[in-house]
């Protein structure tokens, strides 16, 4: 980033902010509909699943898969200087329409997975992305 004189300058500290309240927004996001809503309906099909139960391991190579997509957003907003709110929910979408919704729905369509699972997993990468994006907006602003 270029300050107004277009001189080189240090990383704003709003970005590594912005990817921080962005991990806790998409965890939350994550718990919401990956782990709440509709947490019964993943036993339809129970041989579908790797673990039965809780696995602490999984769980937490899930959370940091995490990081790859909230620095990403959040330097690509950054990058782009769509920082005005609709401009950053308009990023979040694009990317969910092109990167995350395509799979999971493909998963959905191949893999014995109850469809409430698939539209809340869908549902939640949408709102997950747009949680970040809107935080970003916030504090990249200015």
């Amino acid at each position: 980033m270029a300050d107004k004189q277009g001189r080189g300058r240090v990383m704003d500290w709003r970005i590594p902010v912005s990817v921080v309240v962005g991990l806790v927004l998409a965890s939350l996001a994550d718990w919401l509909f990956a782990g709440v809503l509709f947490h019964d309906r993943y036993q339809t099909y129970p041989e579908v699943w790797r673990f039965t139960g809780a696995n602490p391991k999984a769980l937490i190579a899930a959370q940091a898969l995490t990081l790859p997509t909230v620095v990403g957003l959040v330097i690509l907003i950054a990058w782009t200087r769509m920082t005005s709110l609709p401009a950053a929910l308009a990023v979040a979408v694009l990317v969910w329409a092109c990167a995350a919704a395509p799979p999971i729905i493909v998963n959905g369509v191949y893999i014995k997975i109850d469809r409430r699972v698939v539209v809340s997993h869908c549902v939640g990468w949408l709102v997950k992305l747009g949680l970040v994006a809107a935080a970003t907006s916030f504090l990249l602003r200015g």
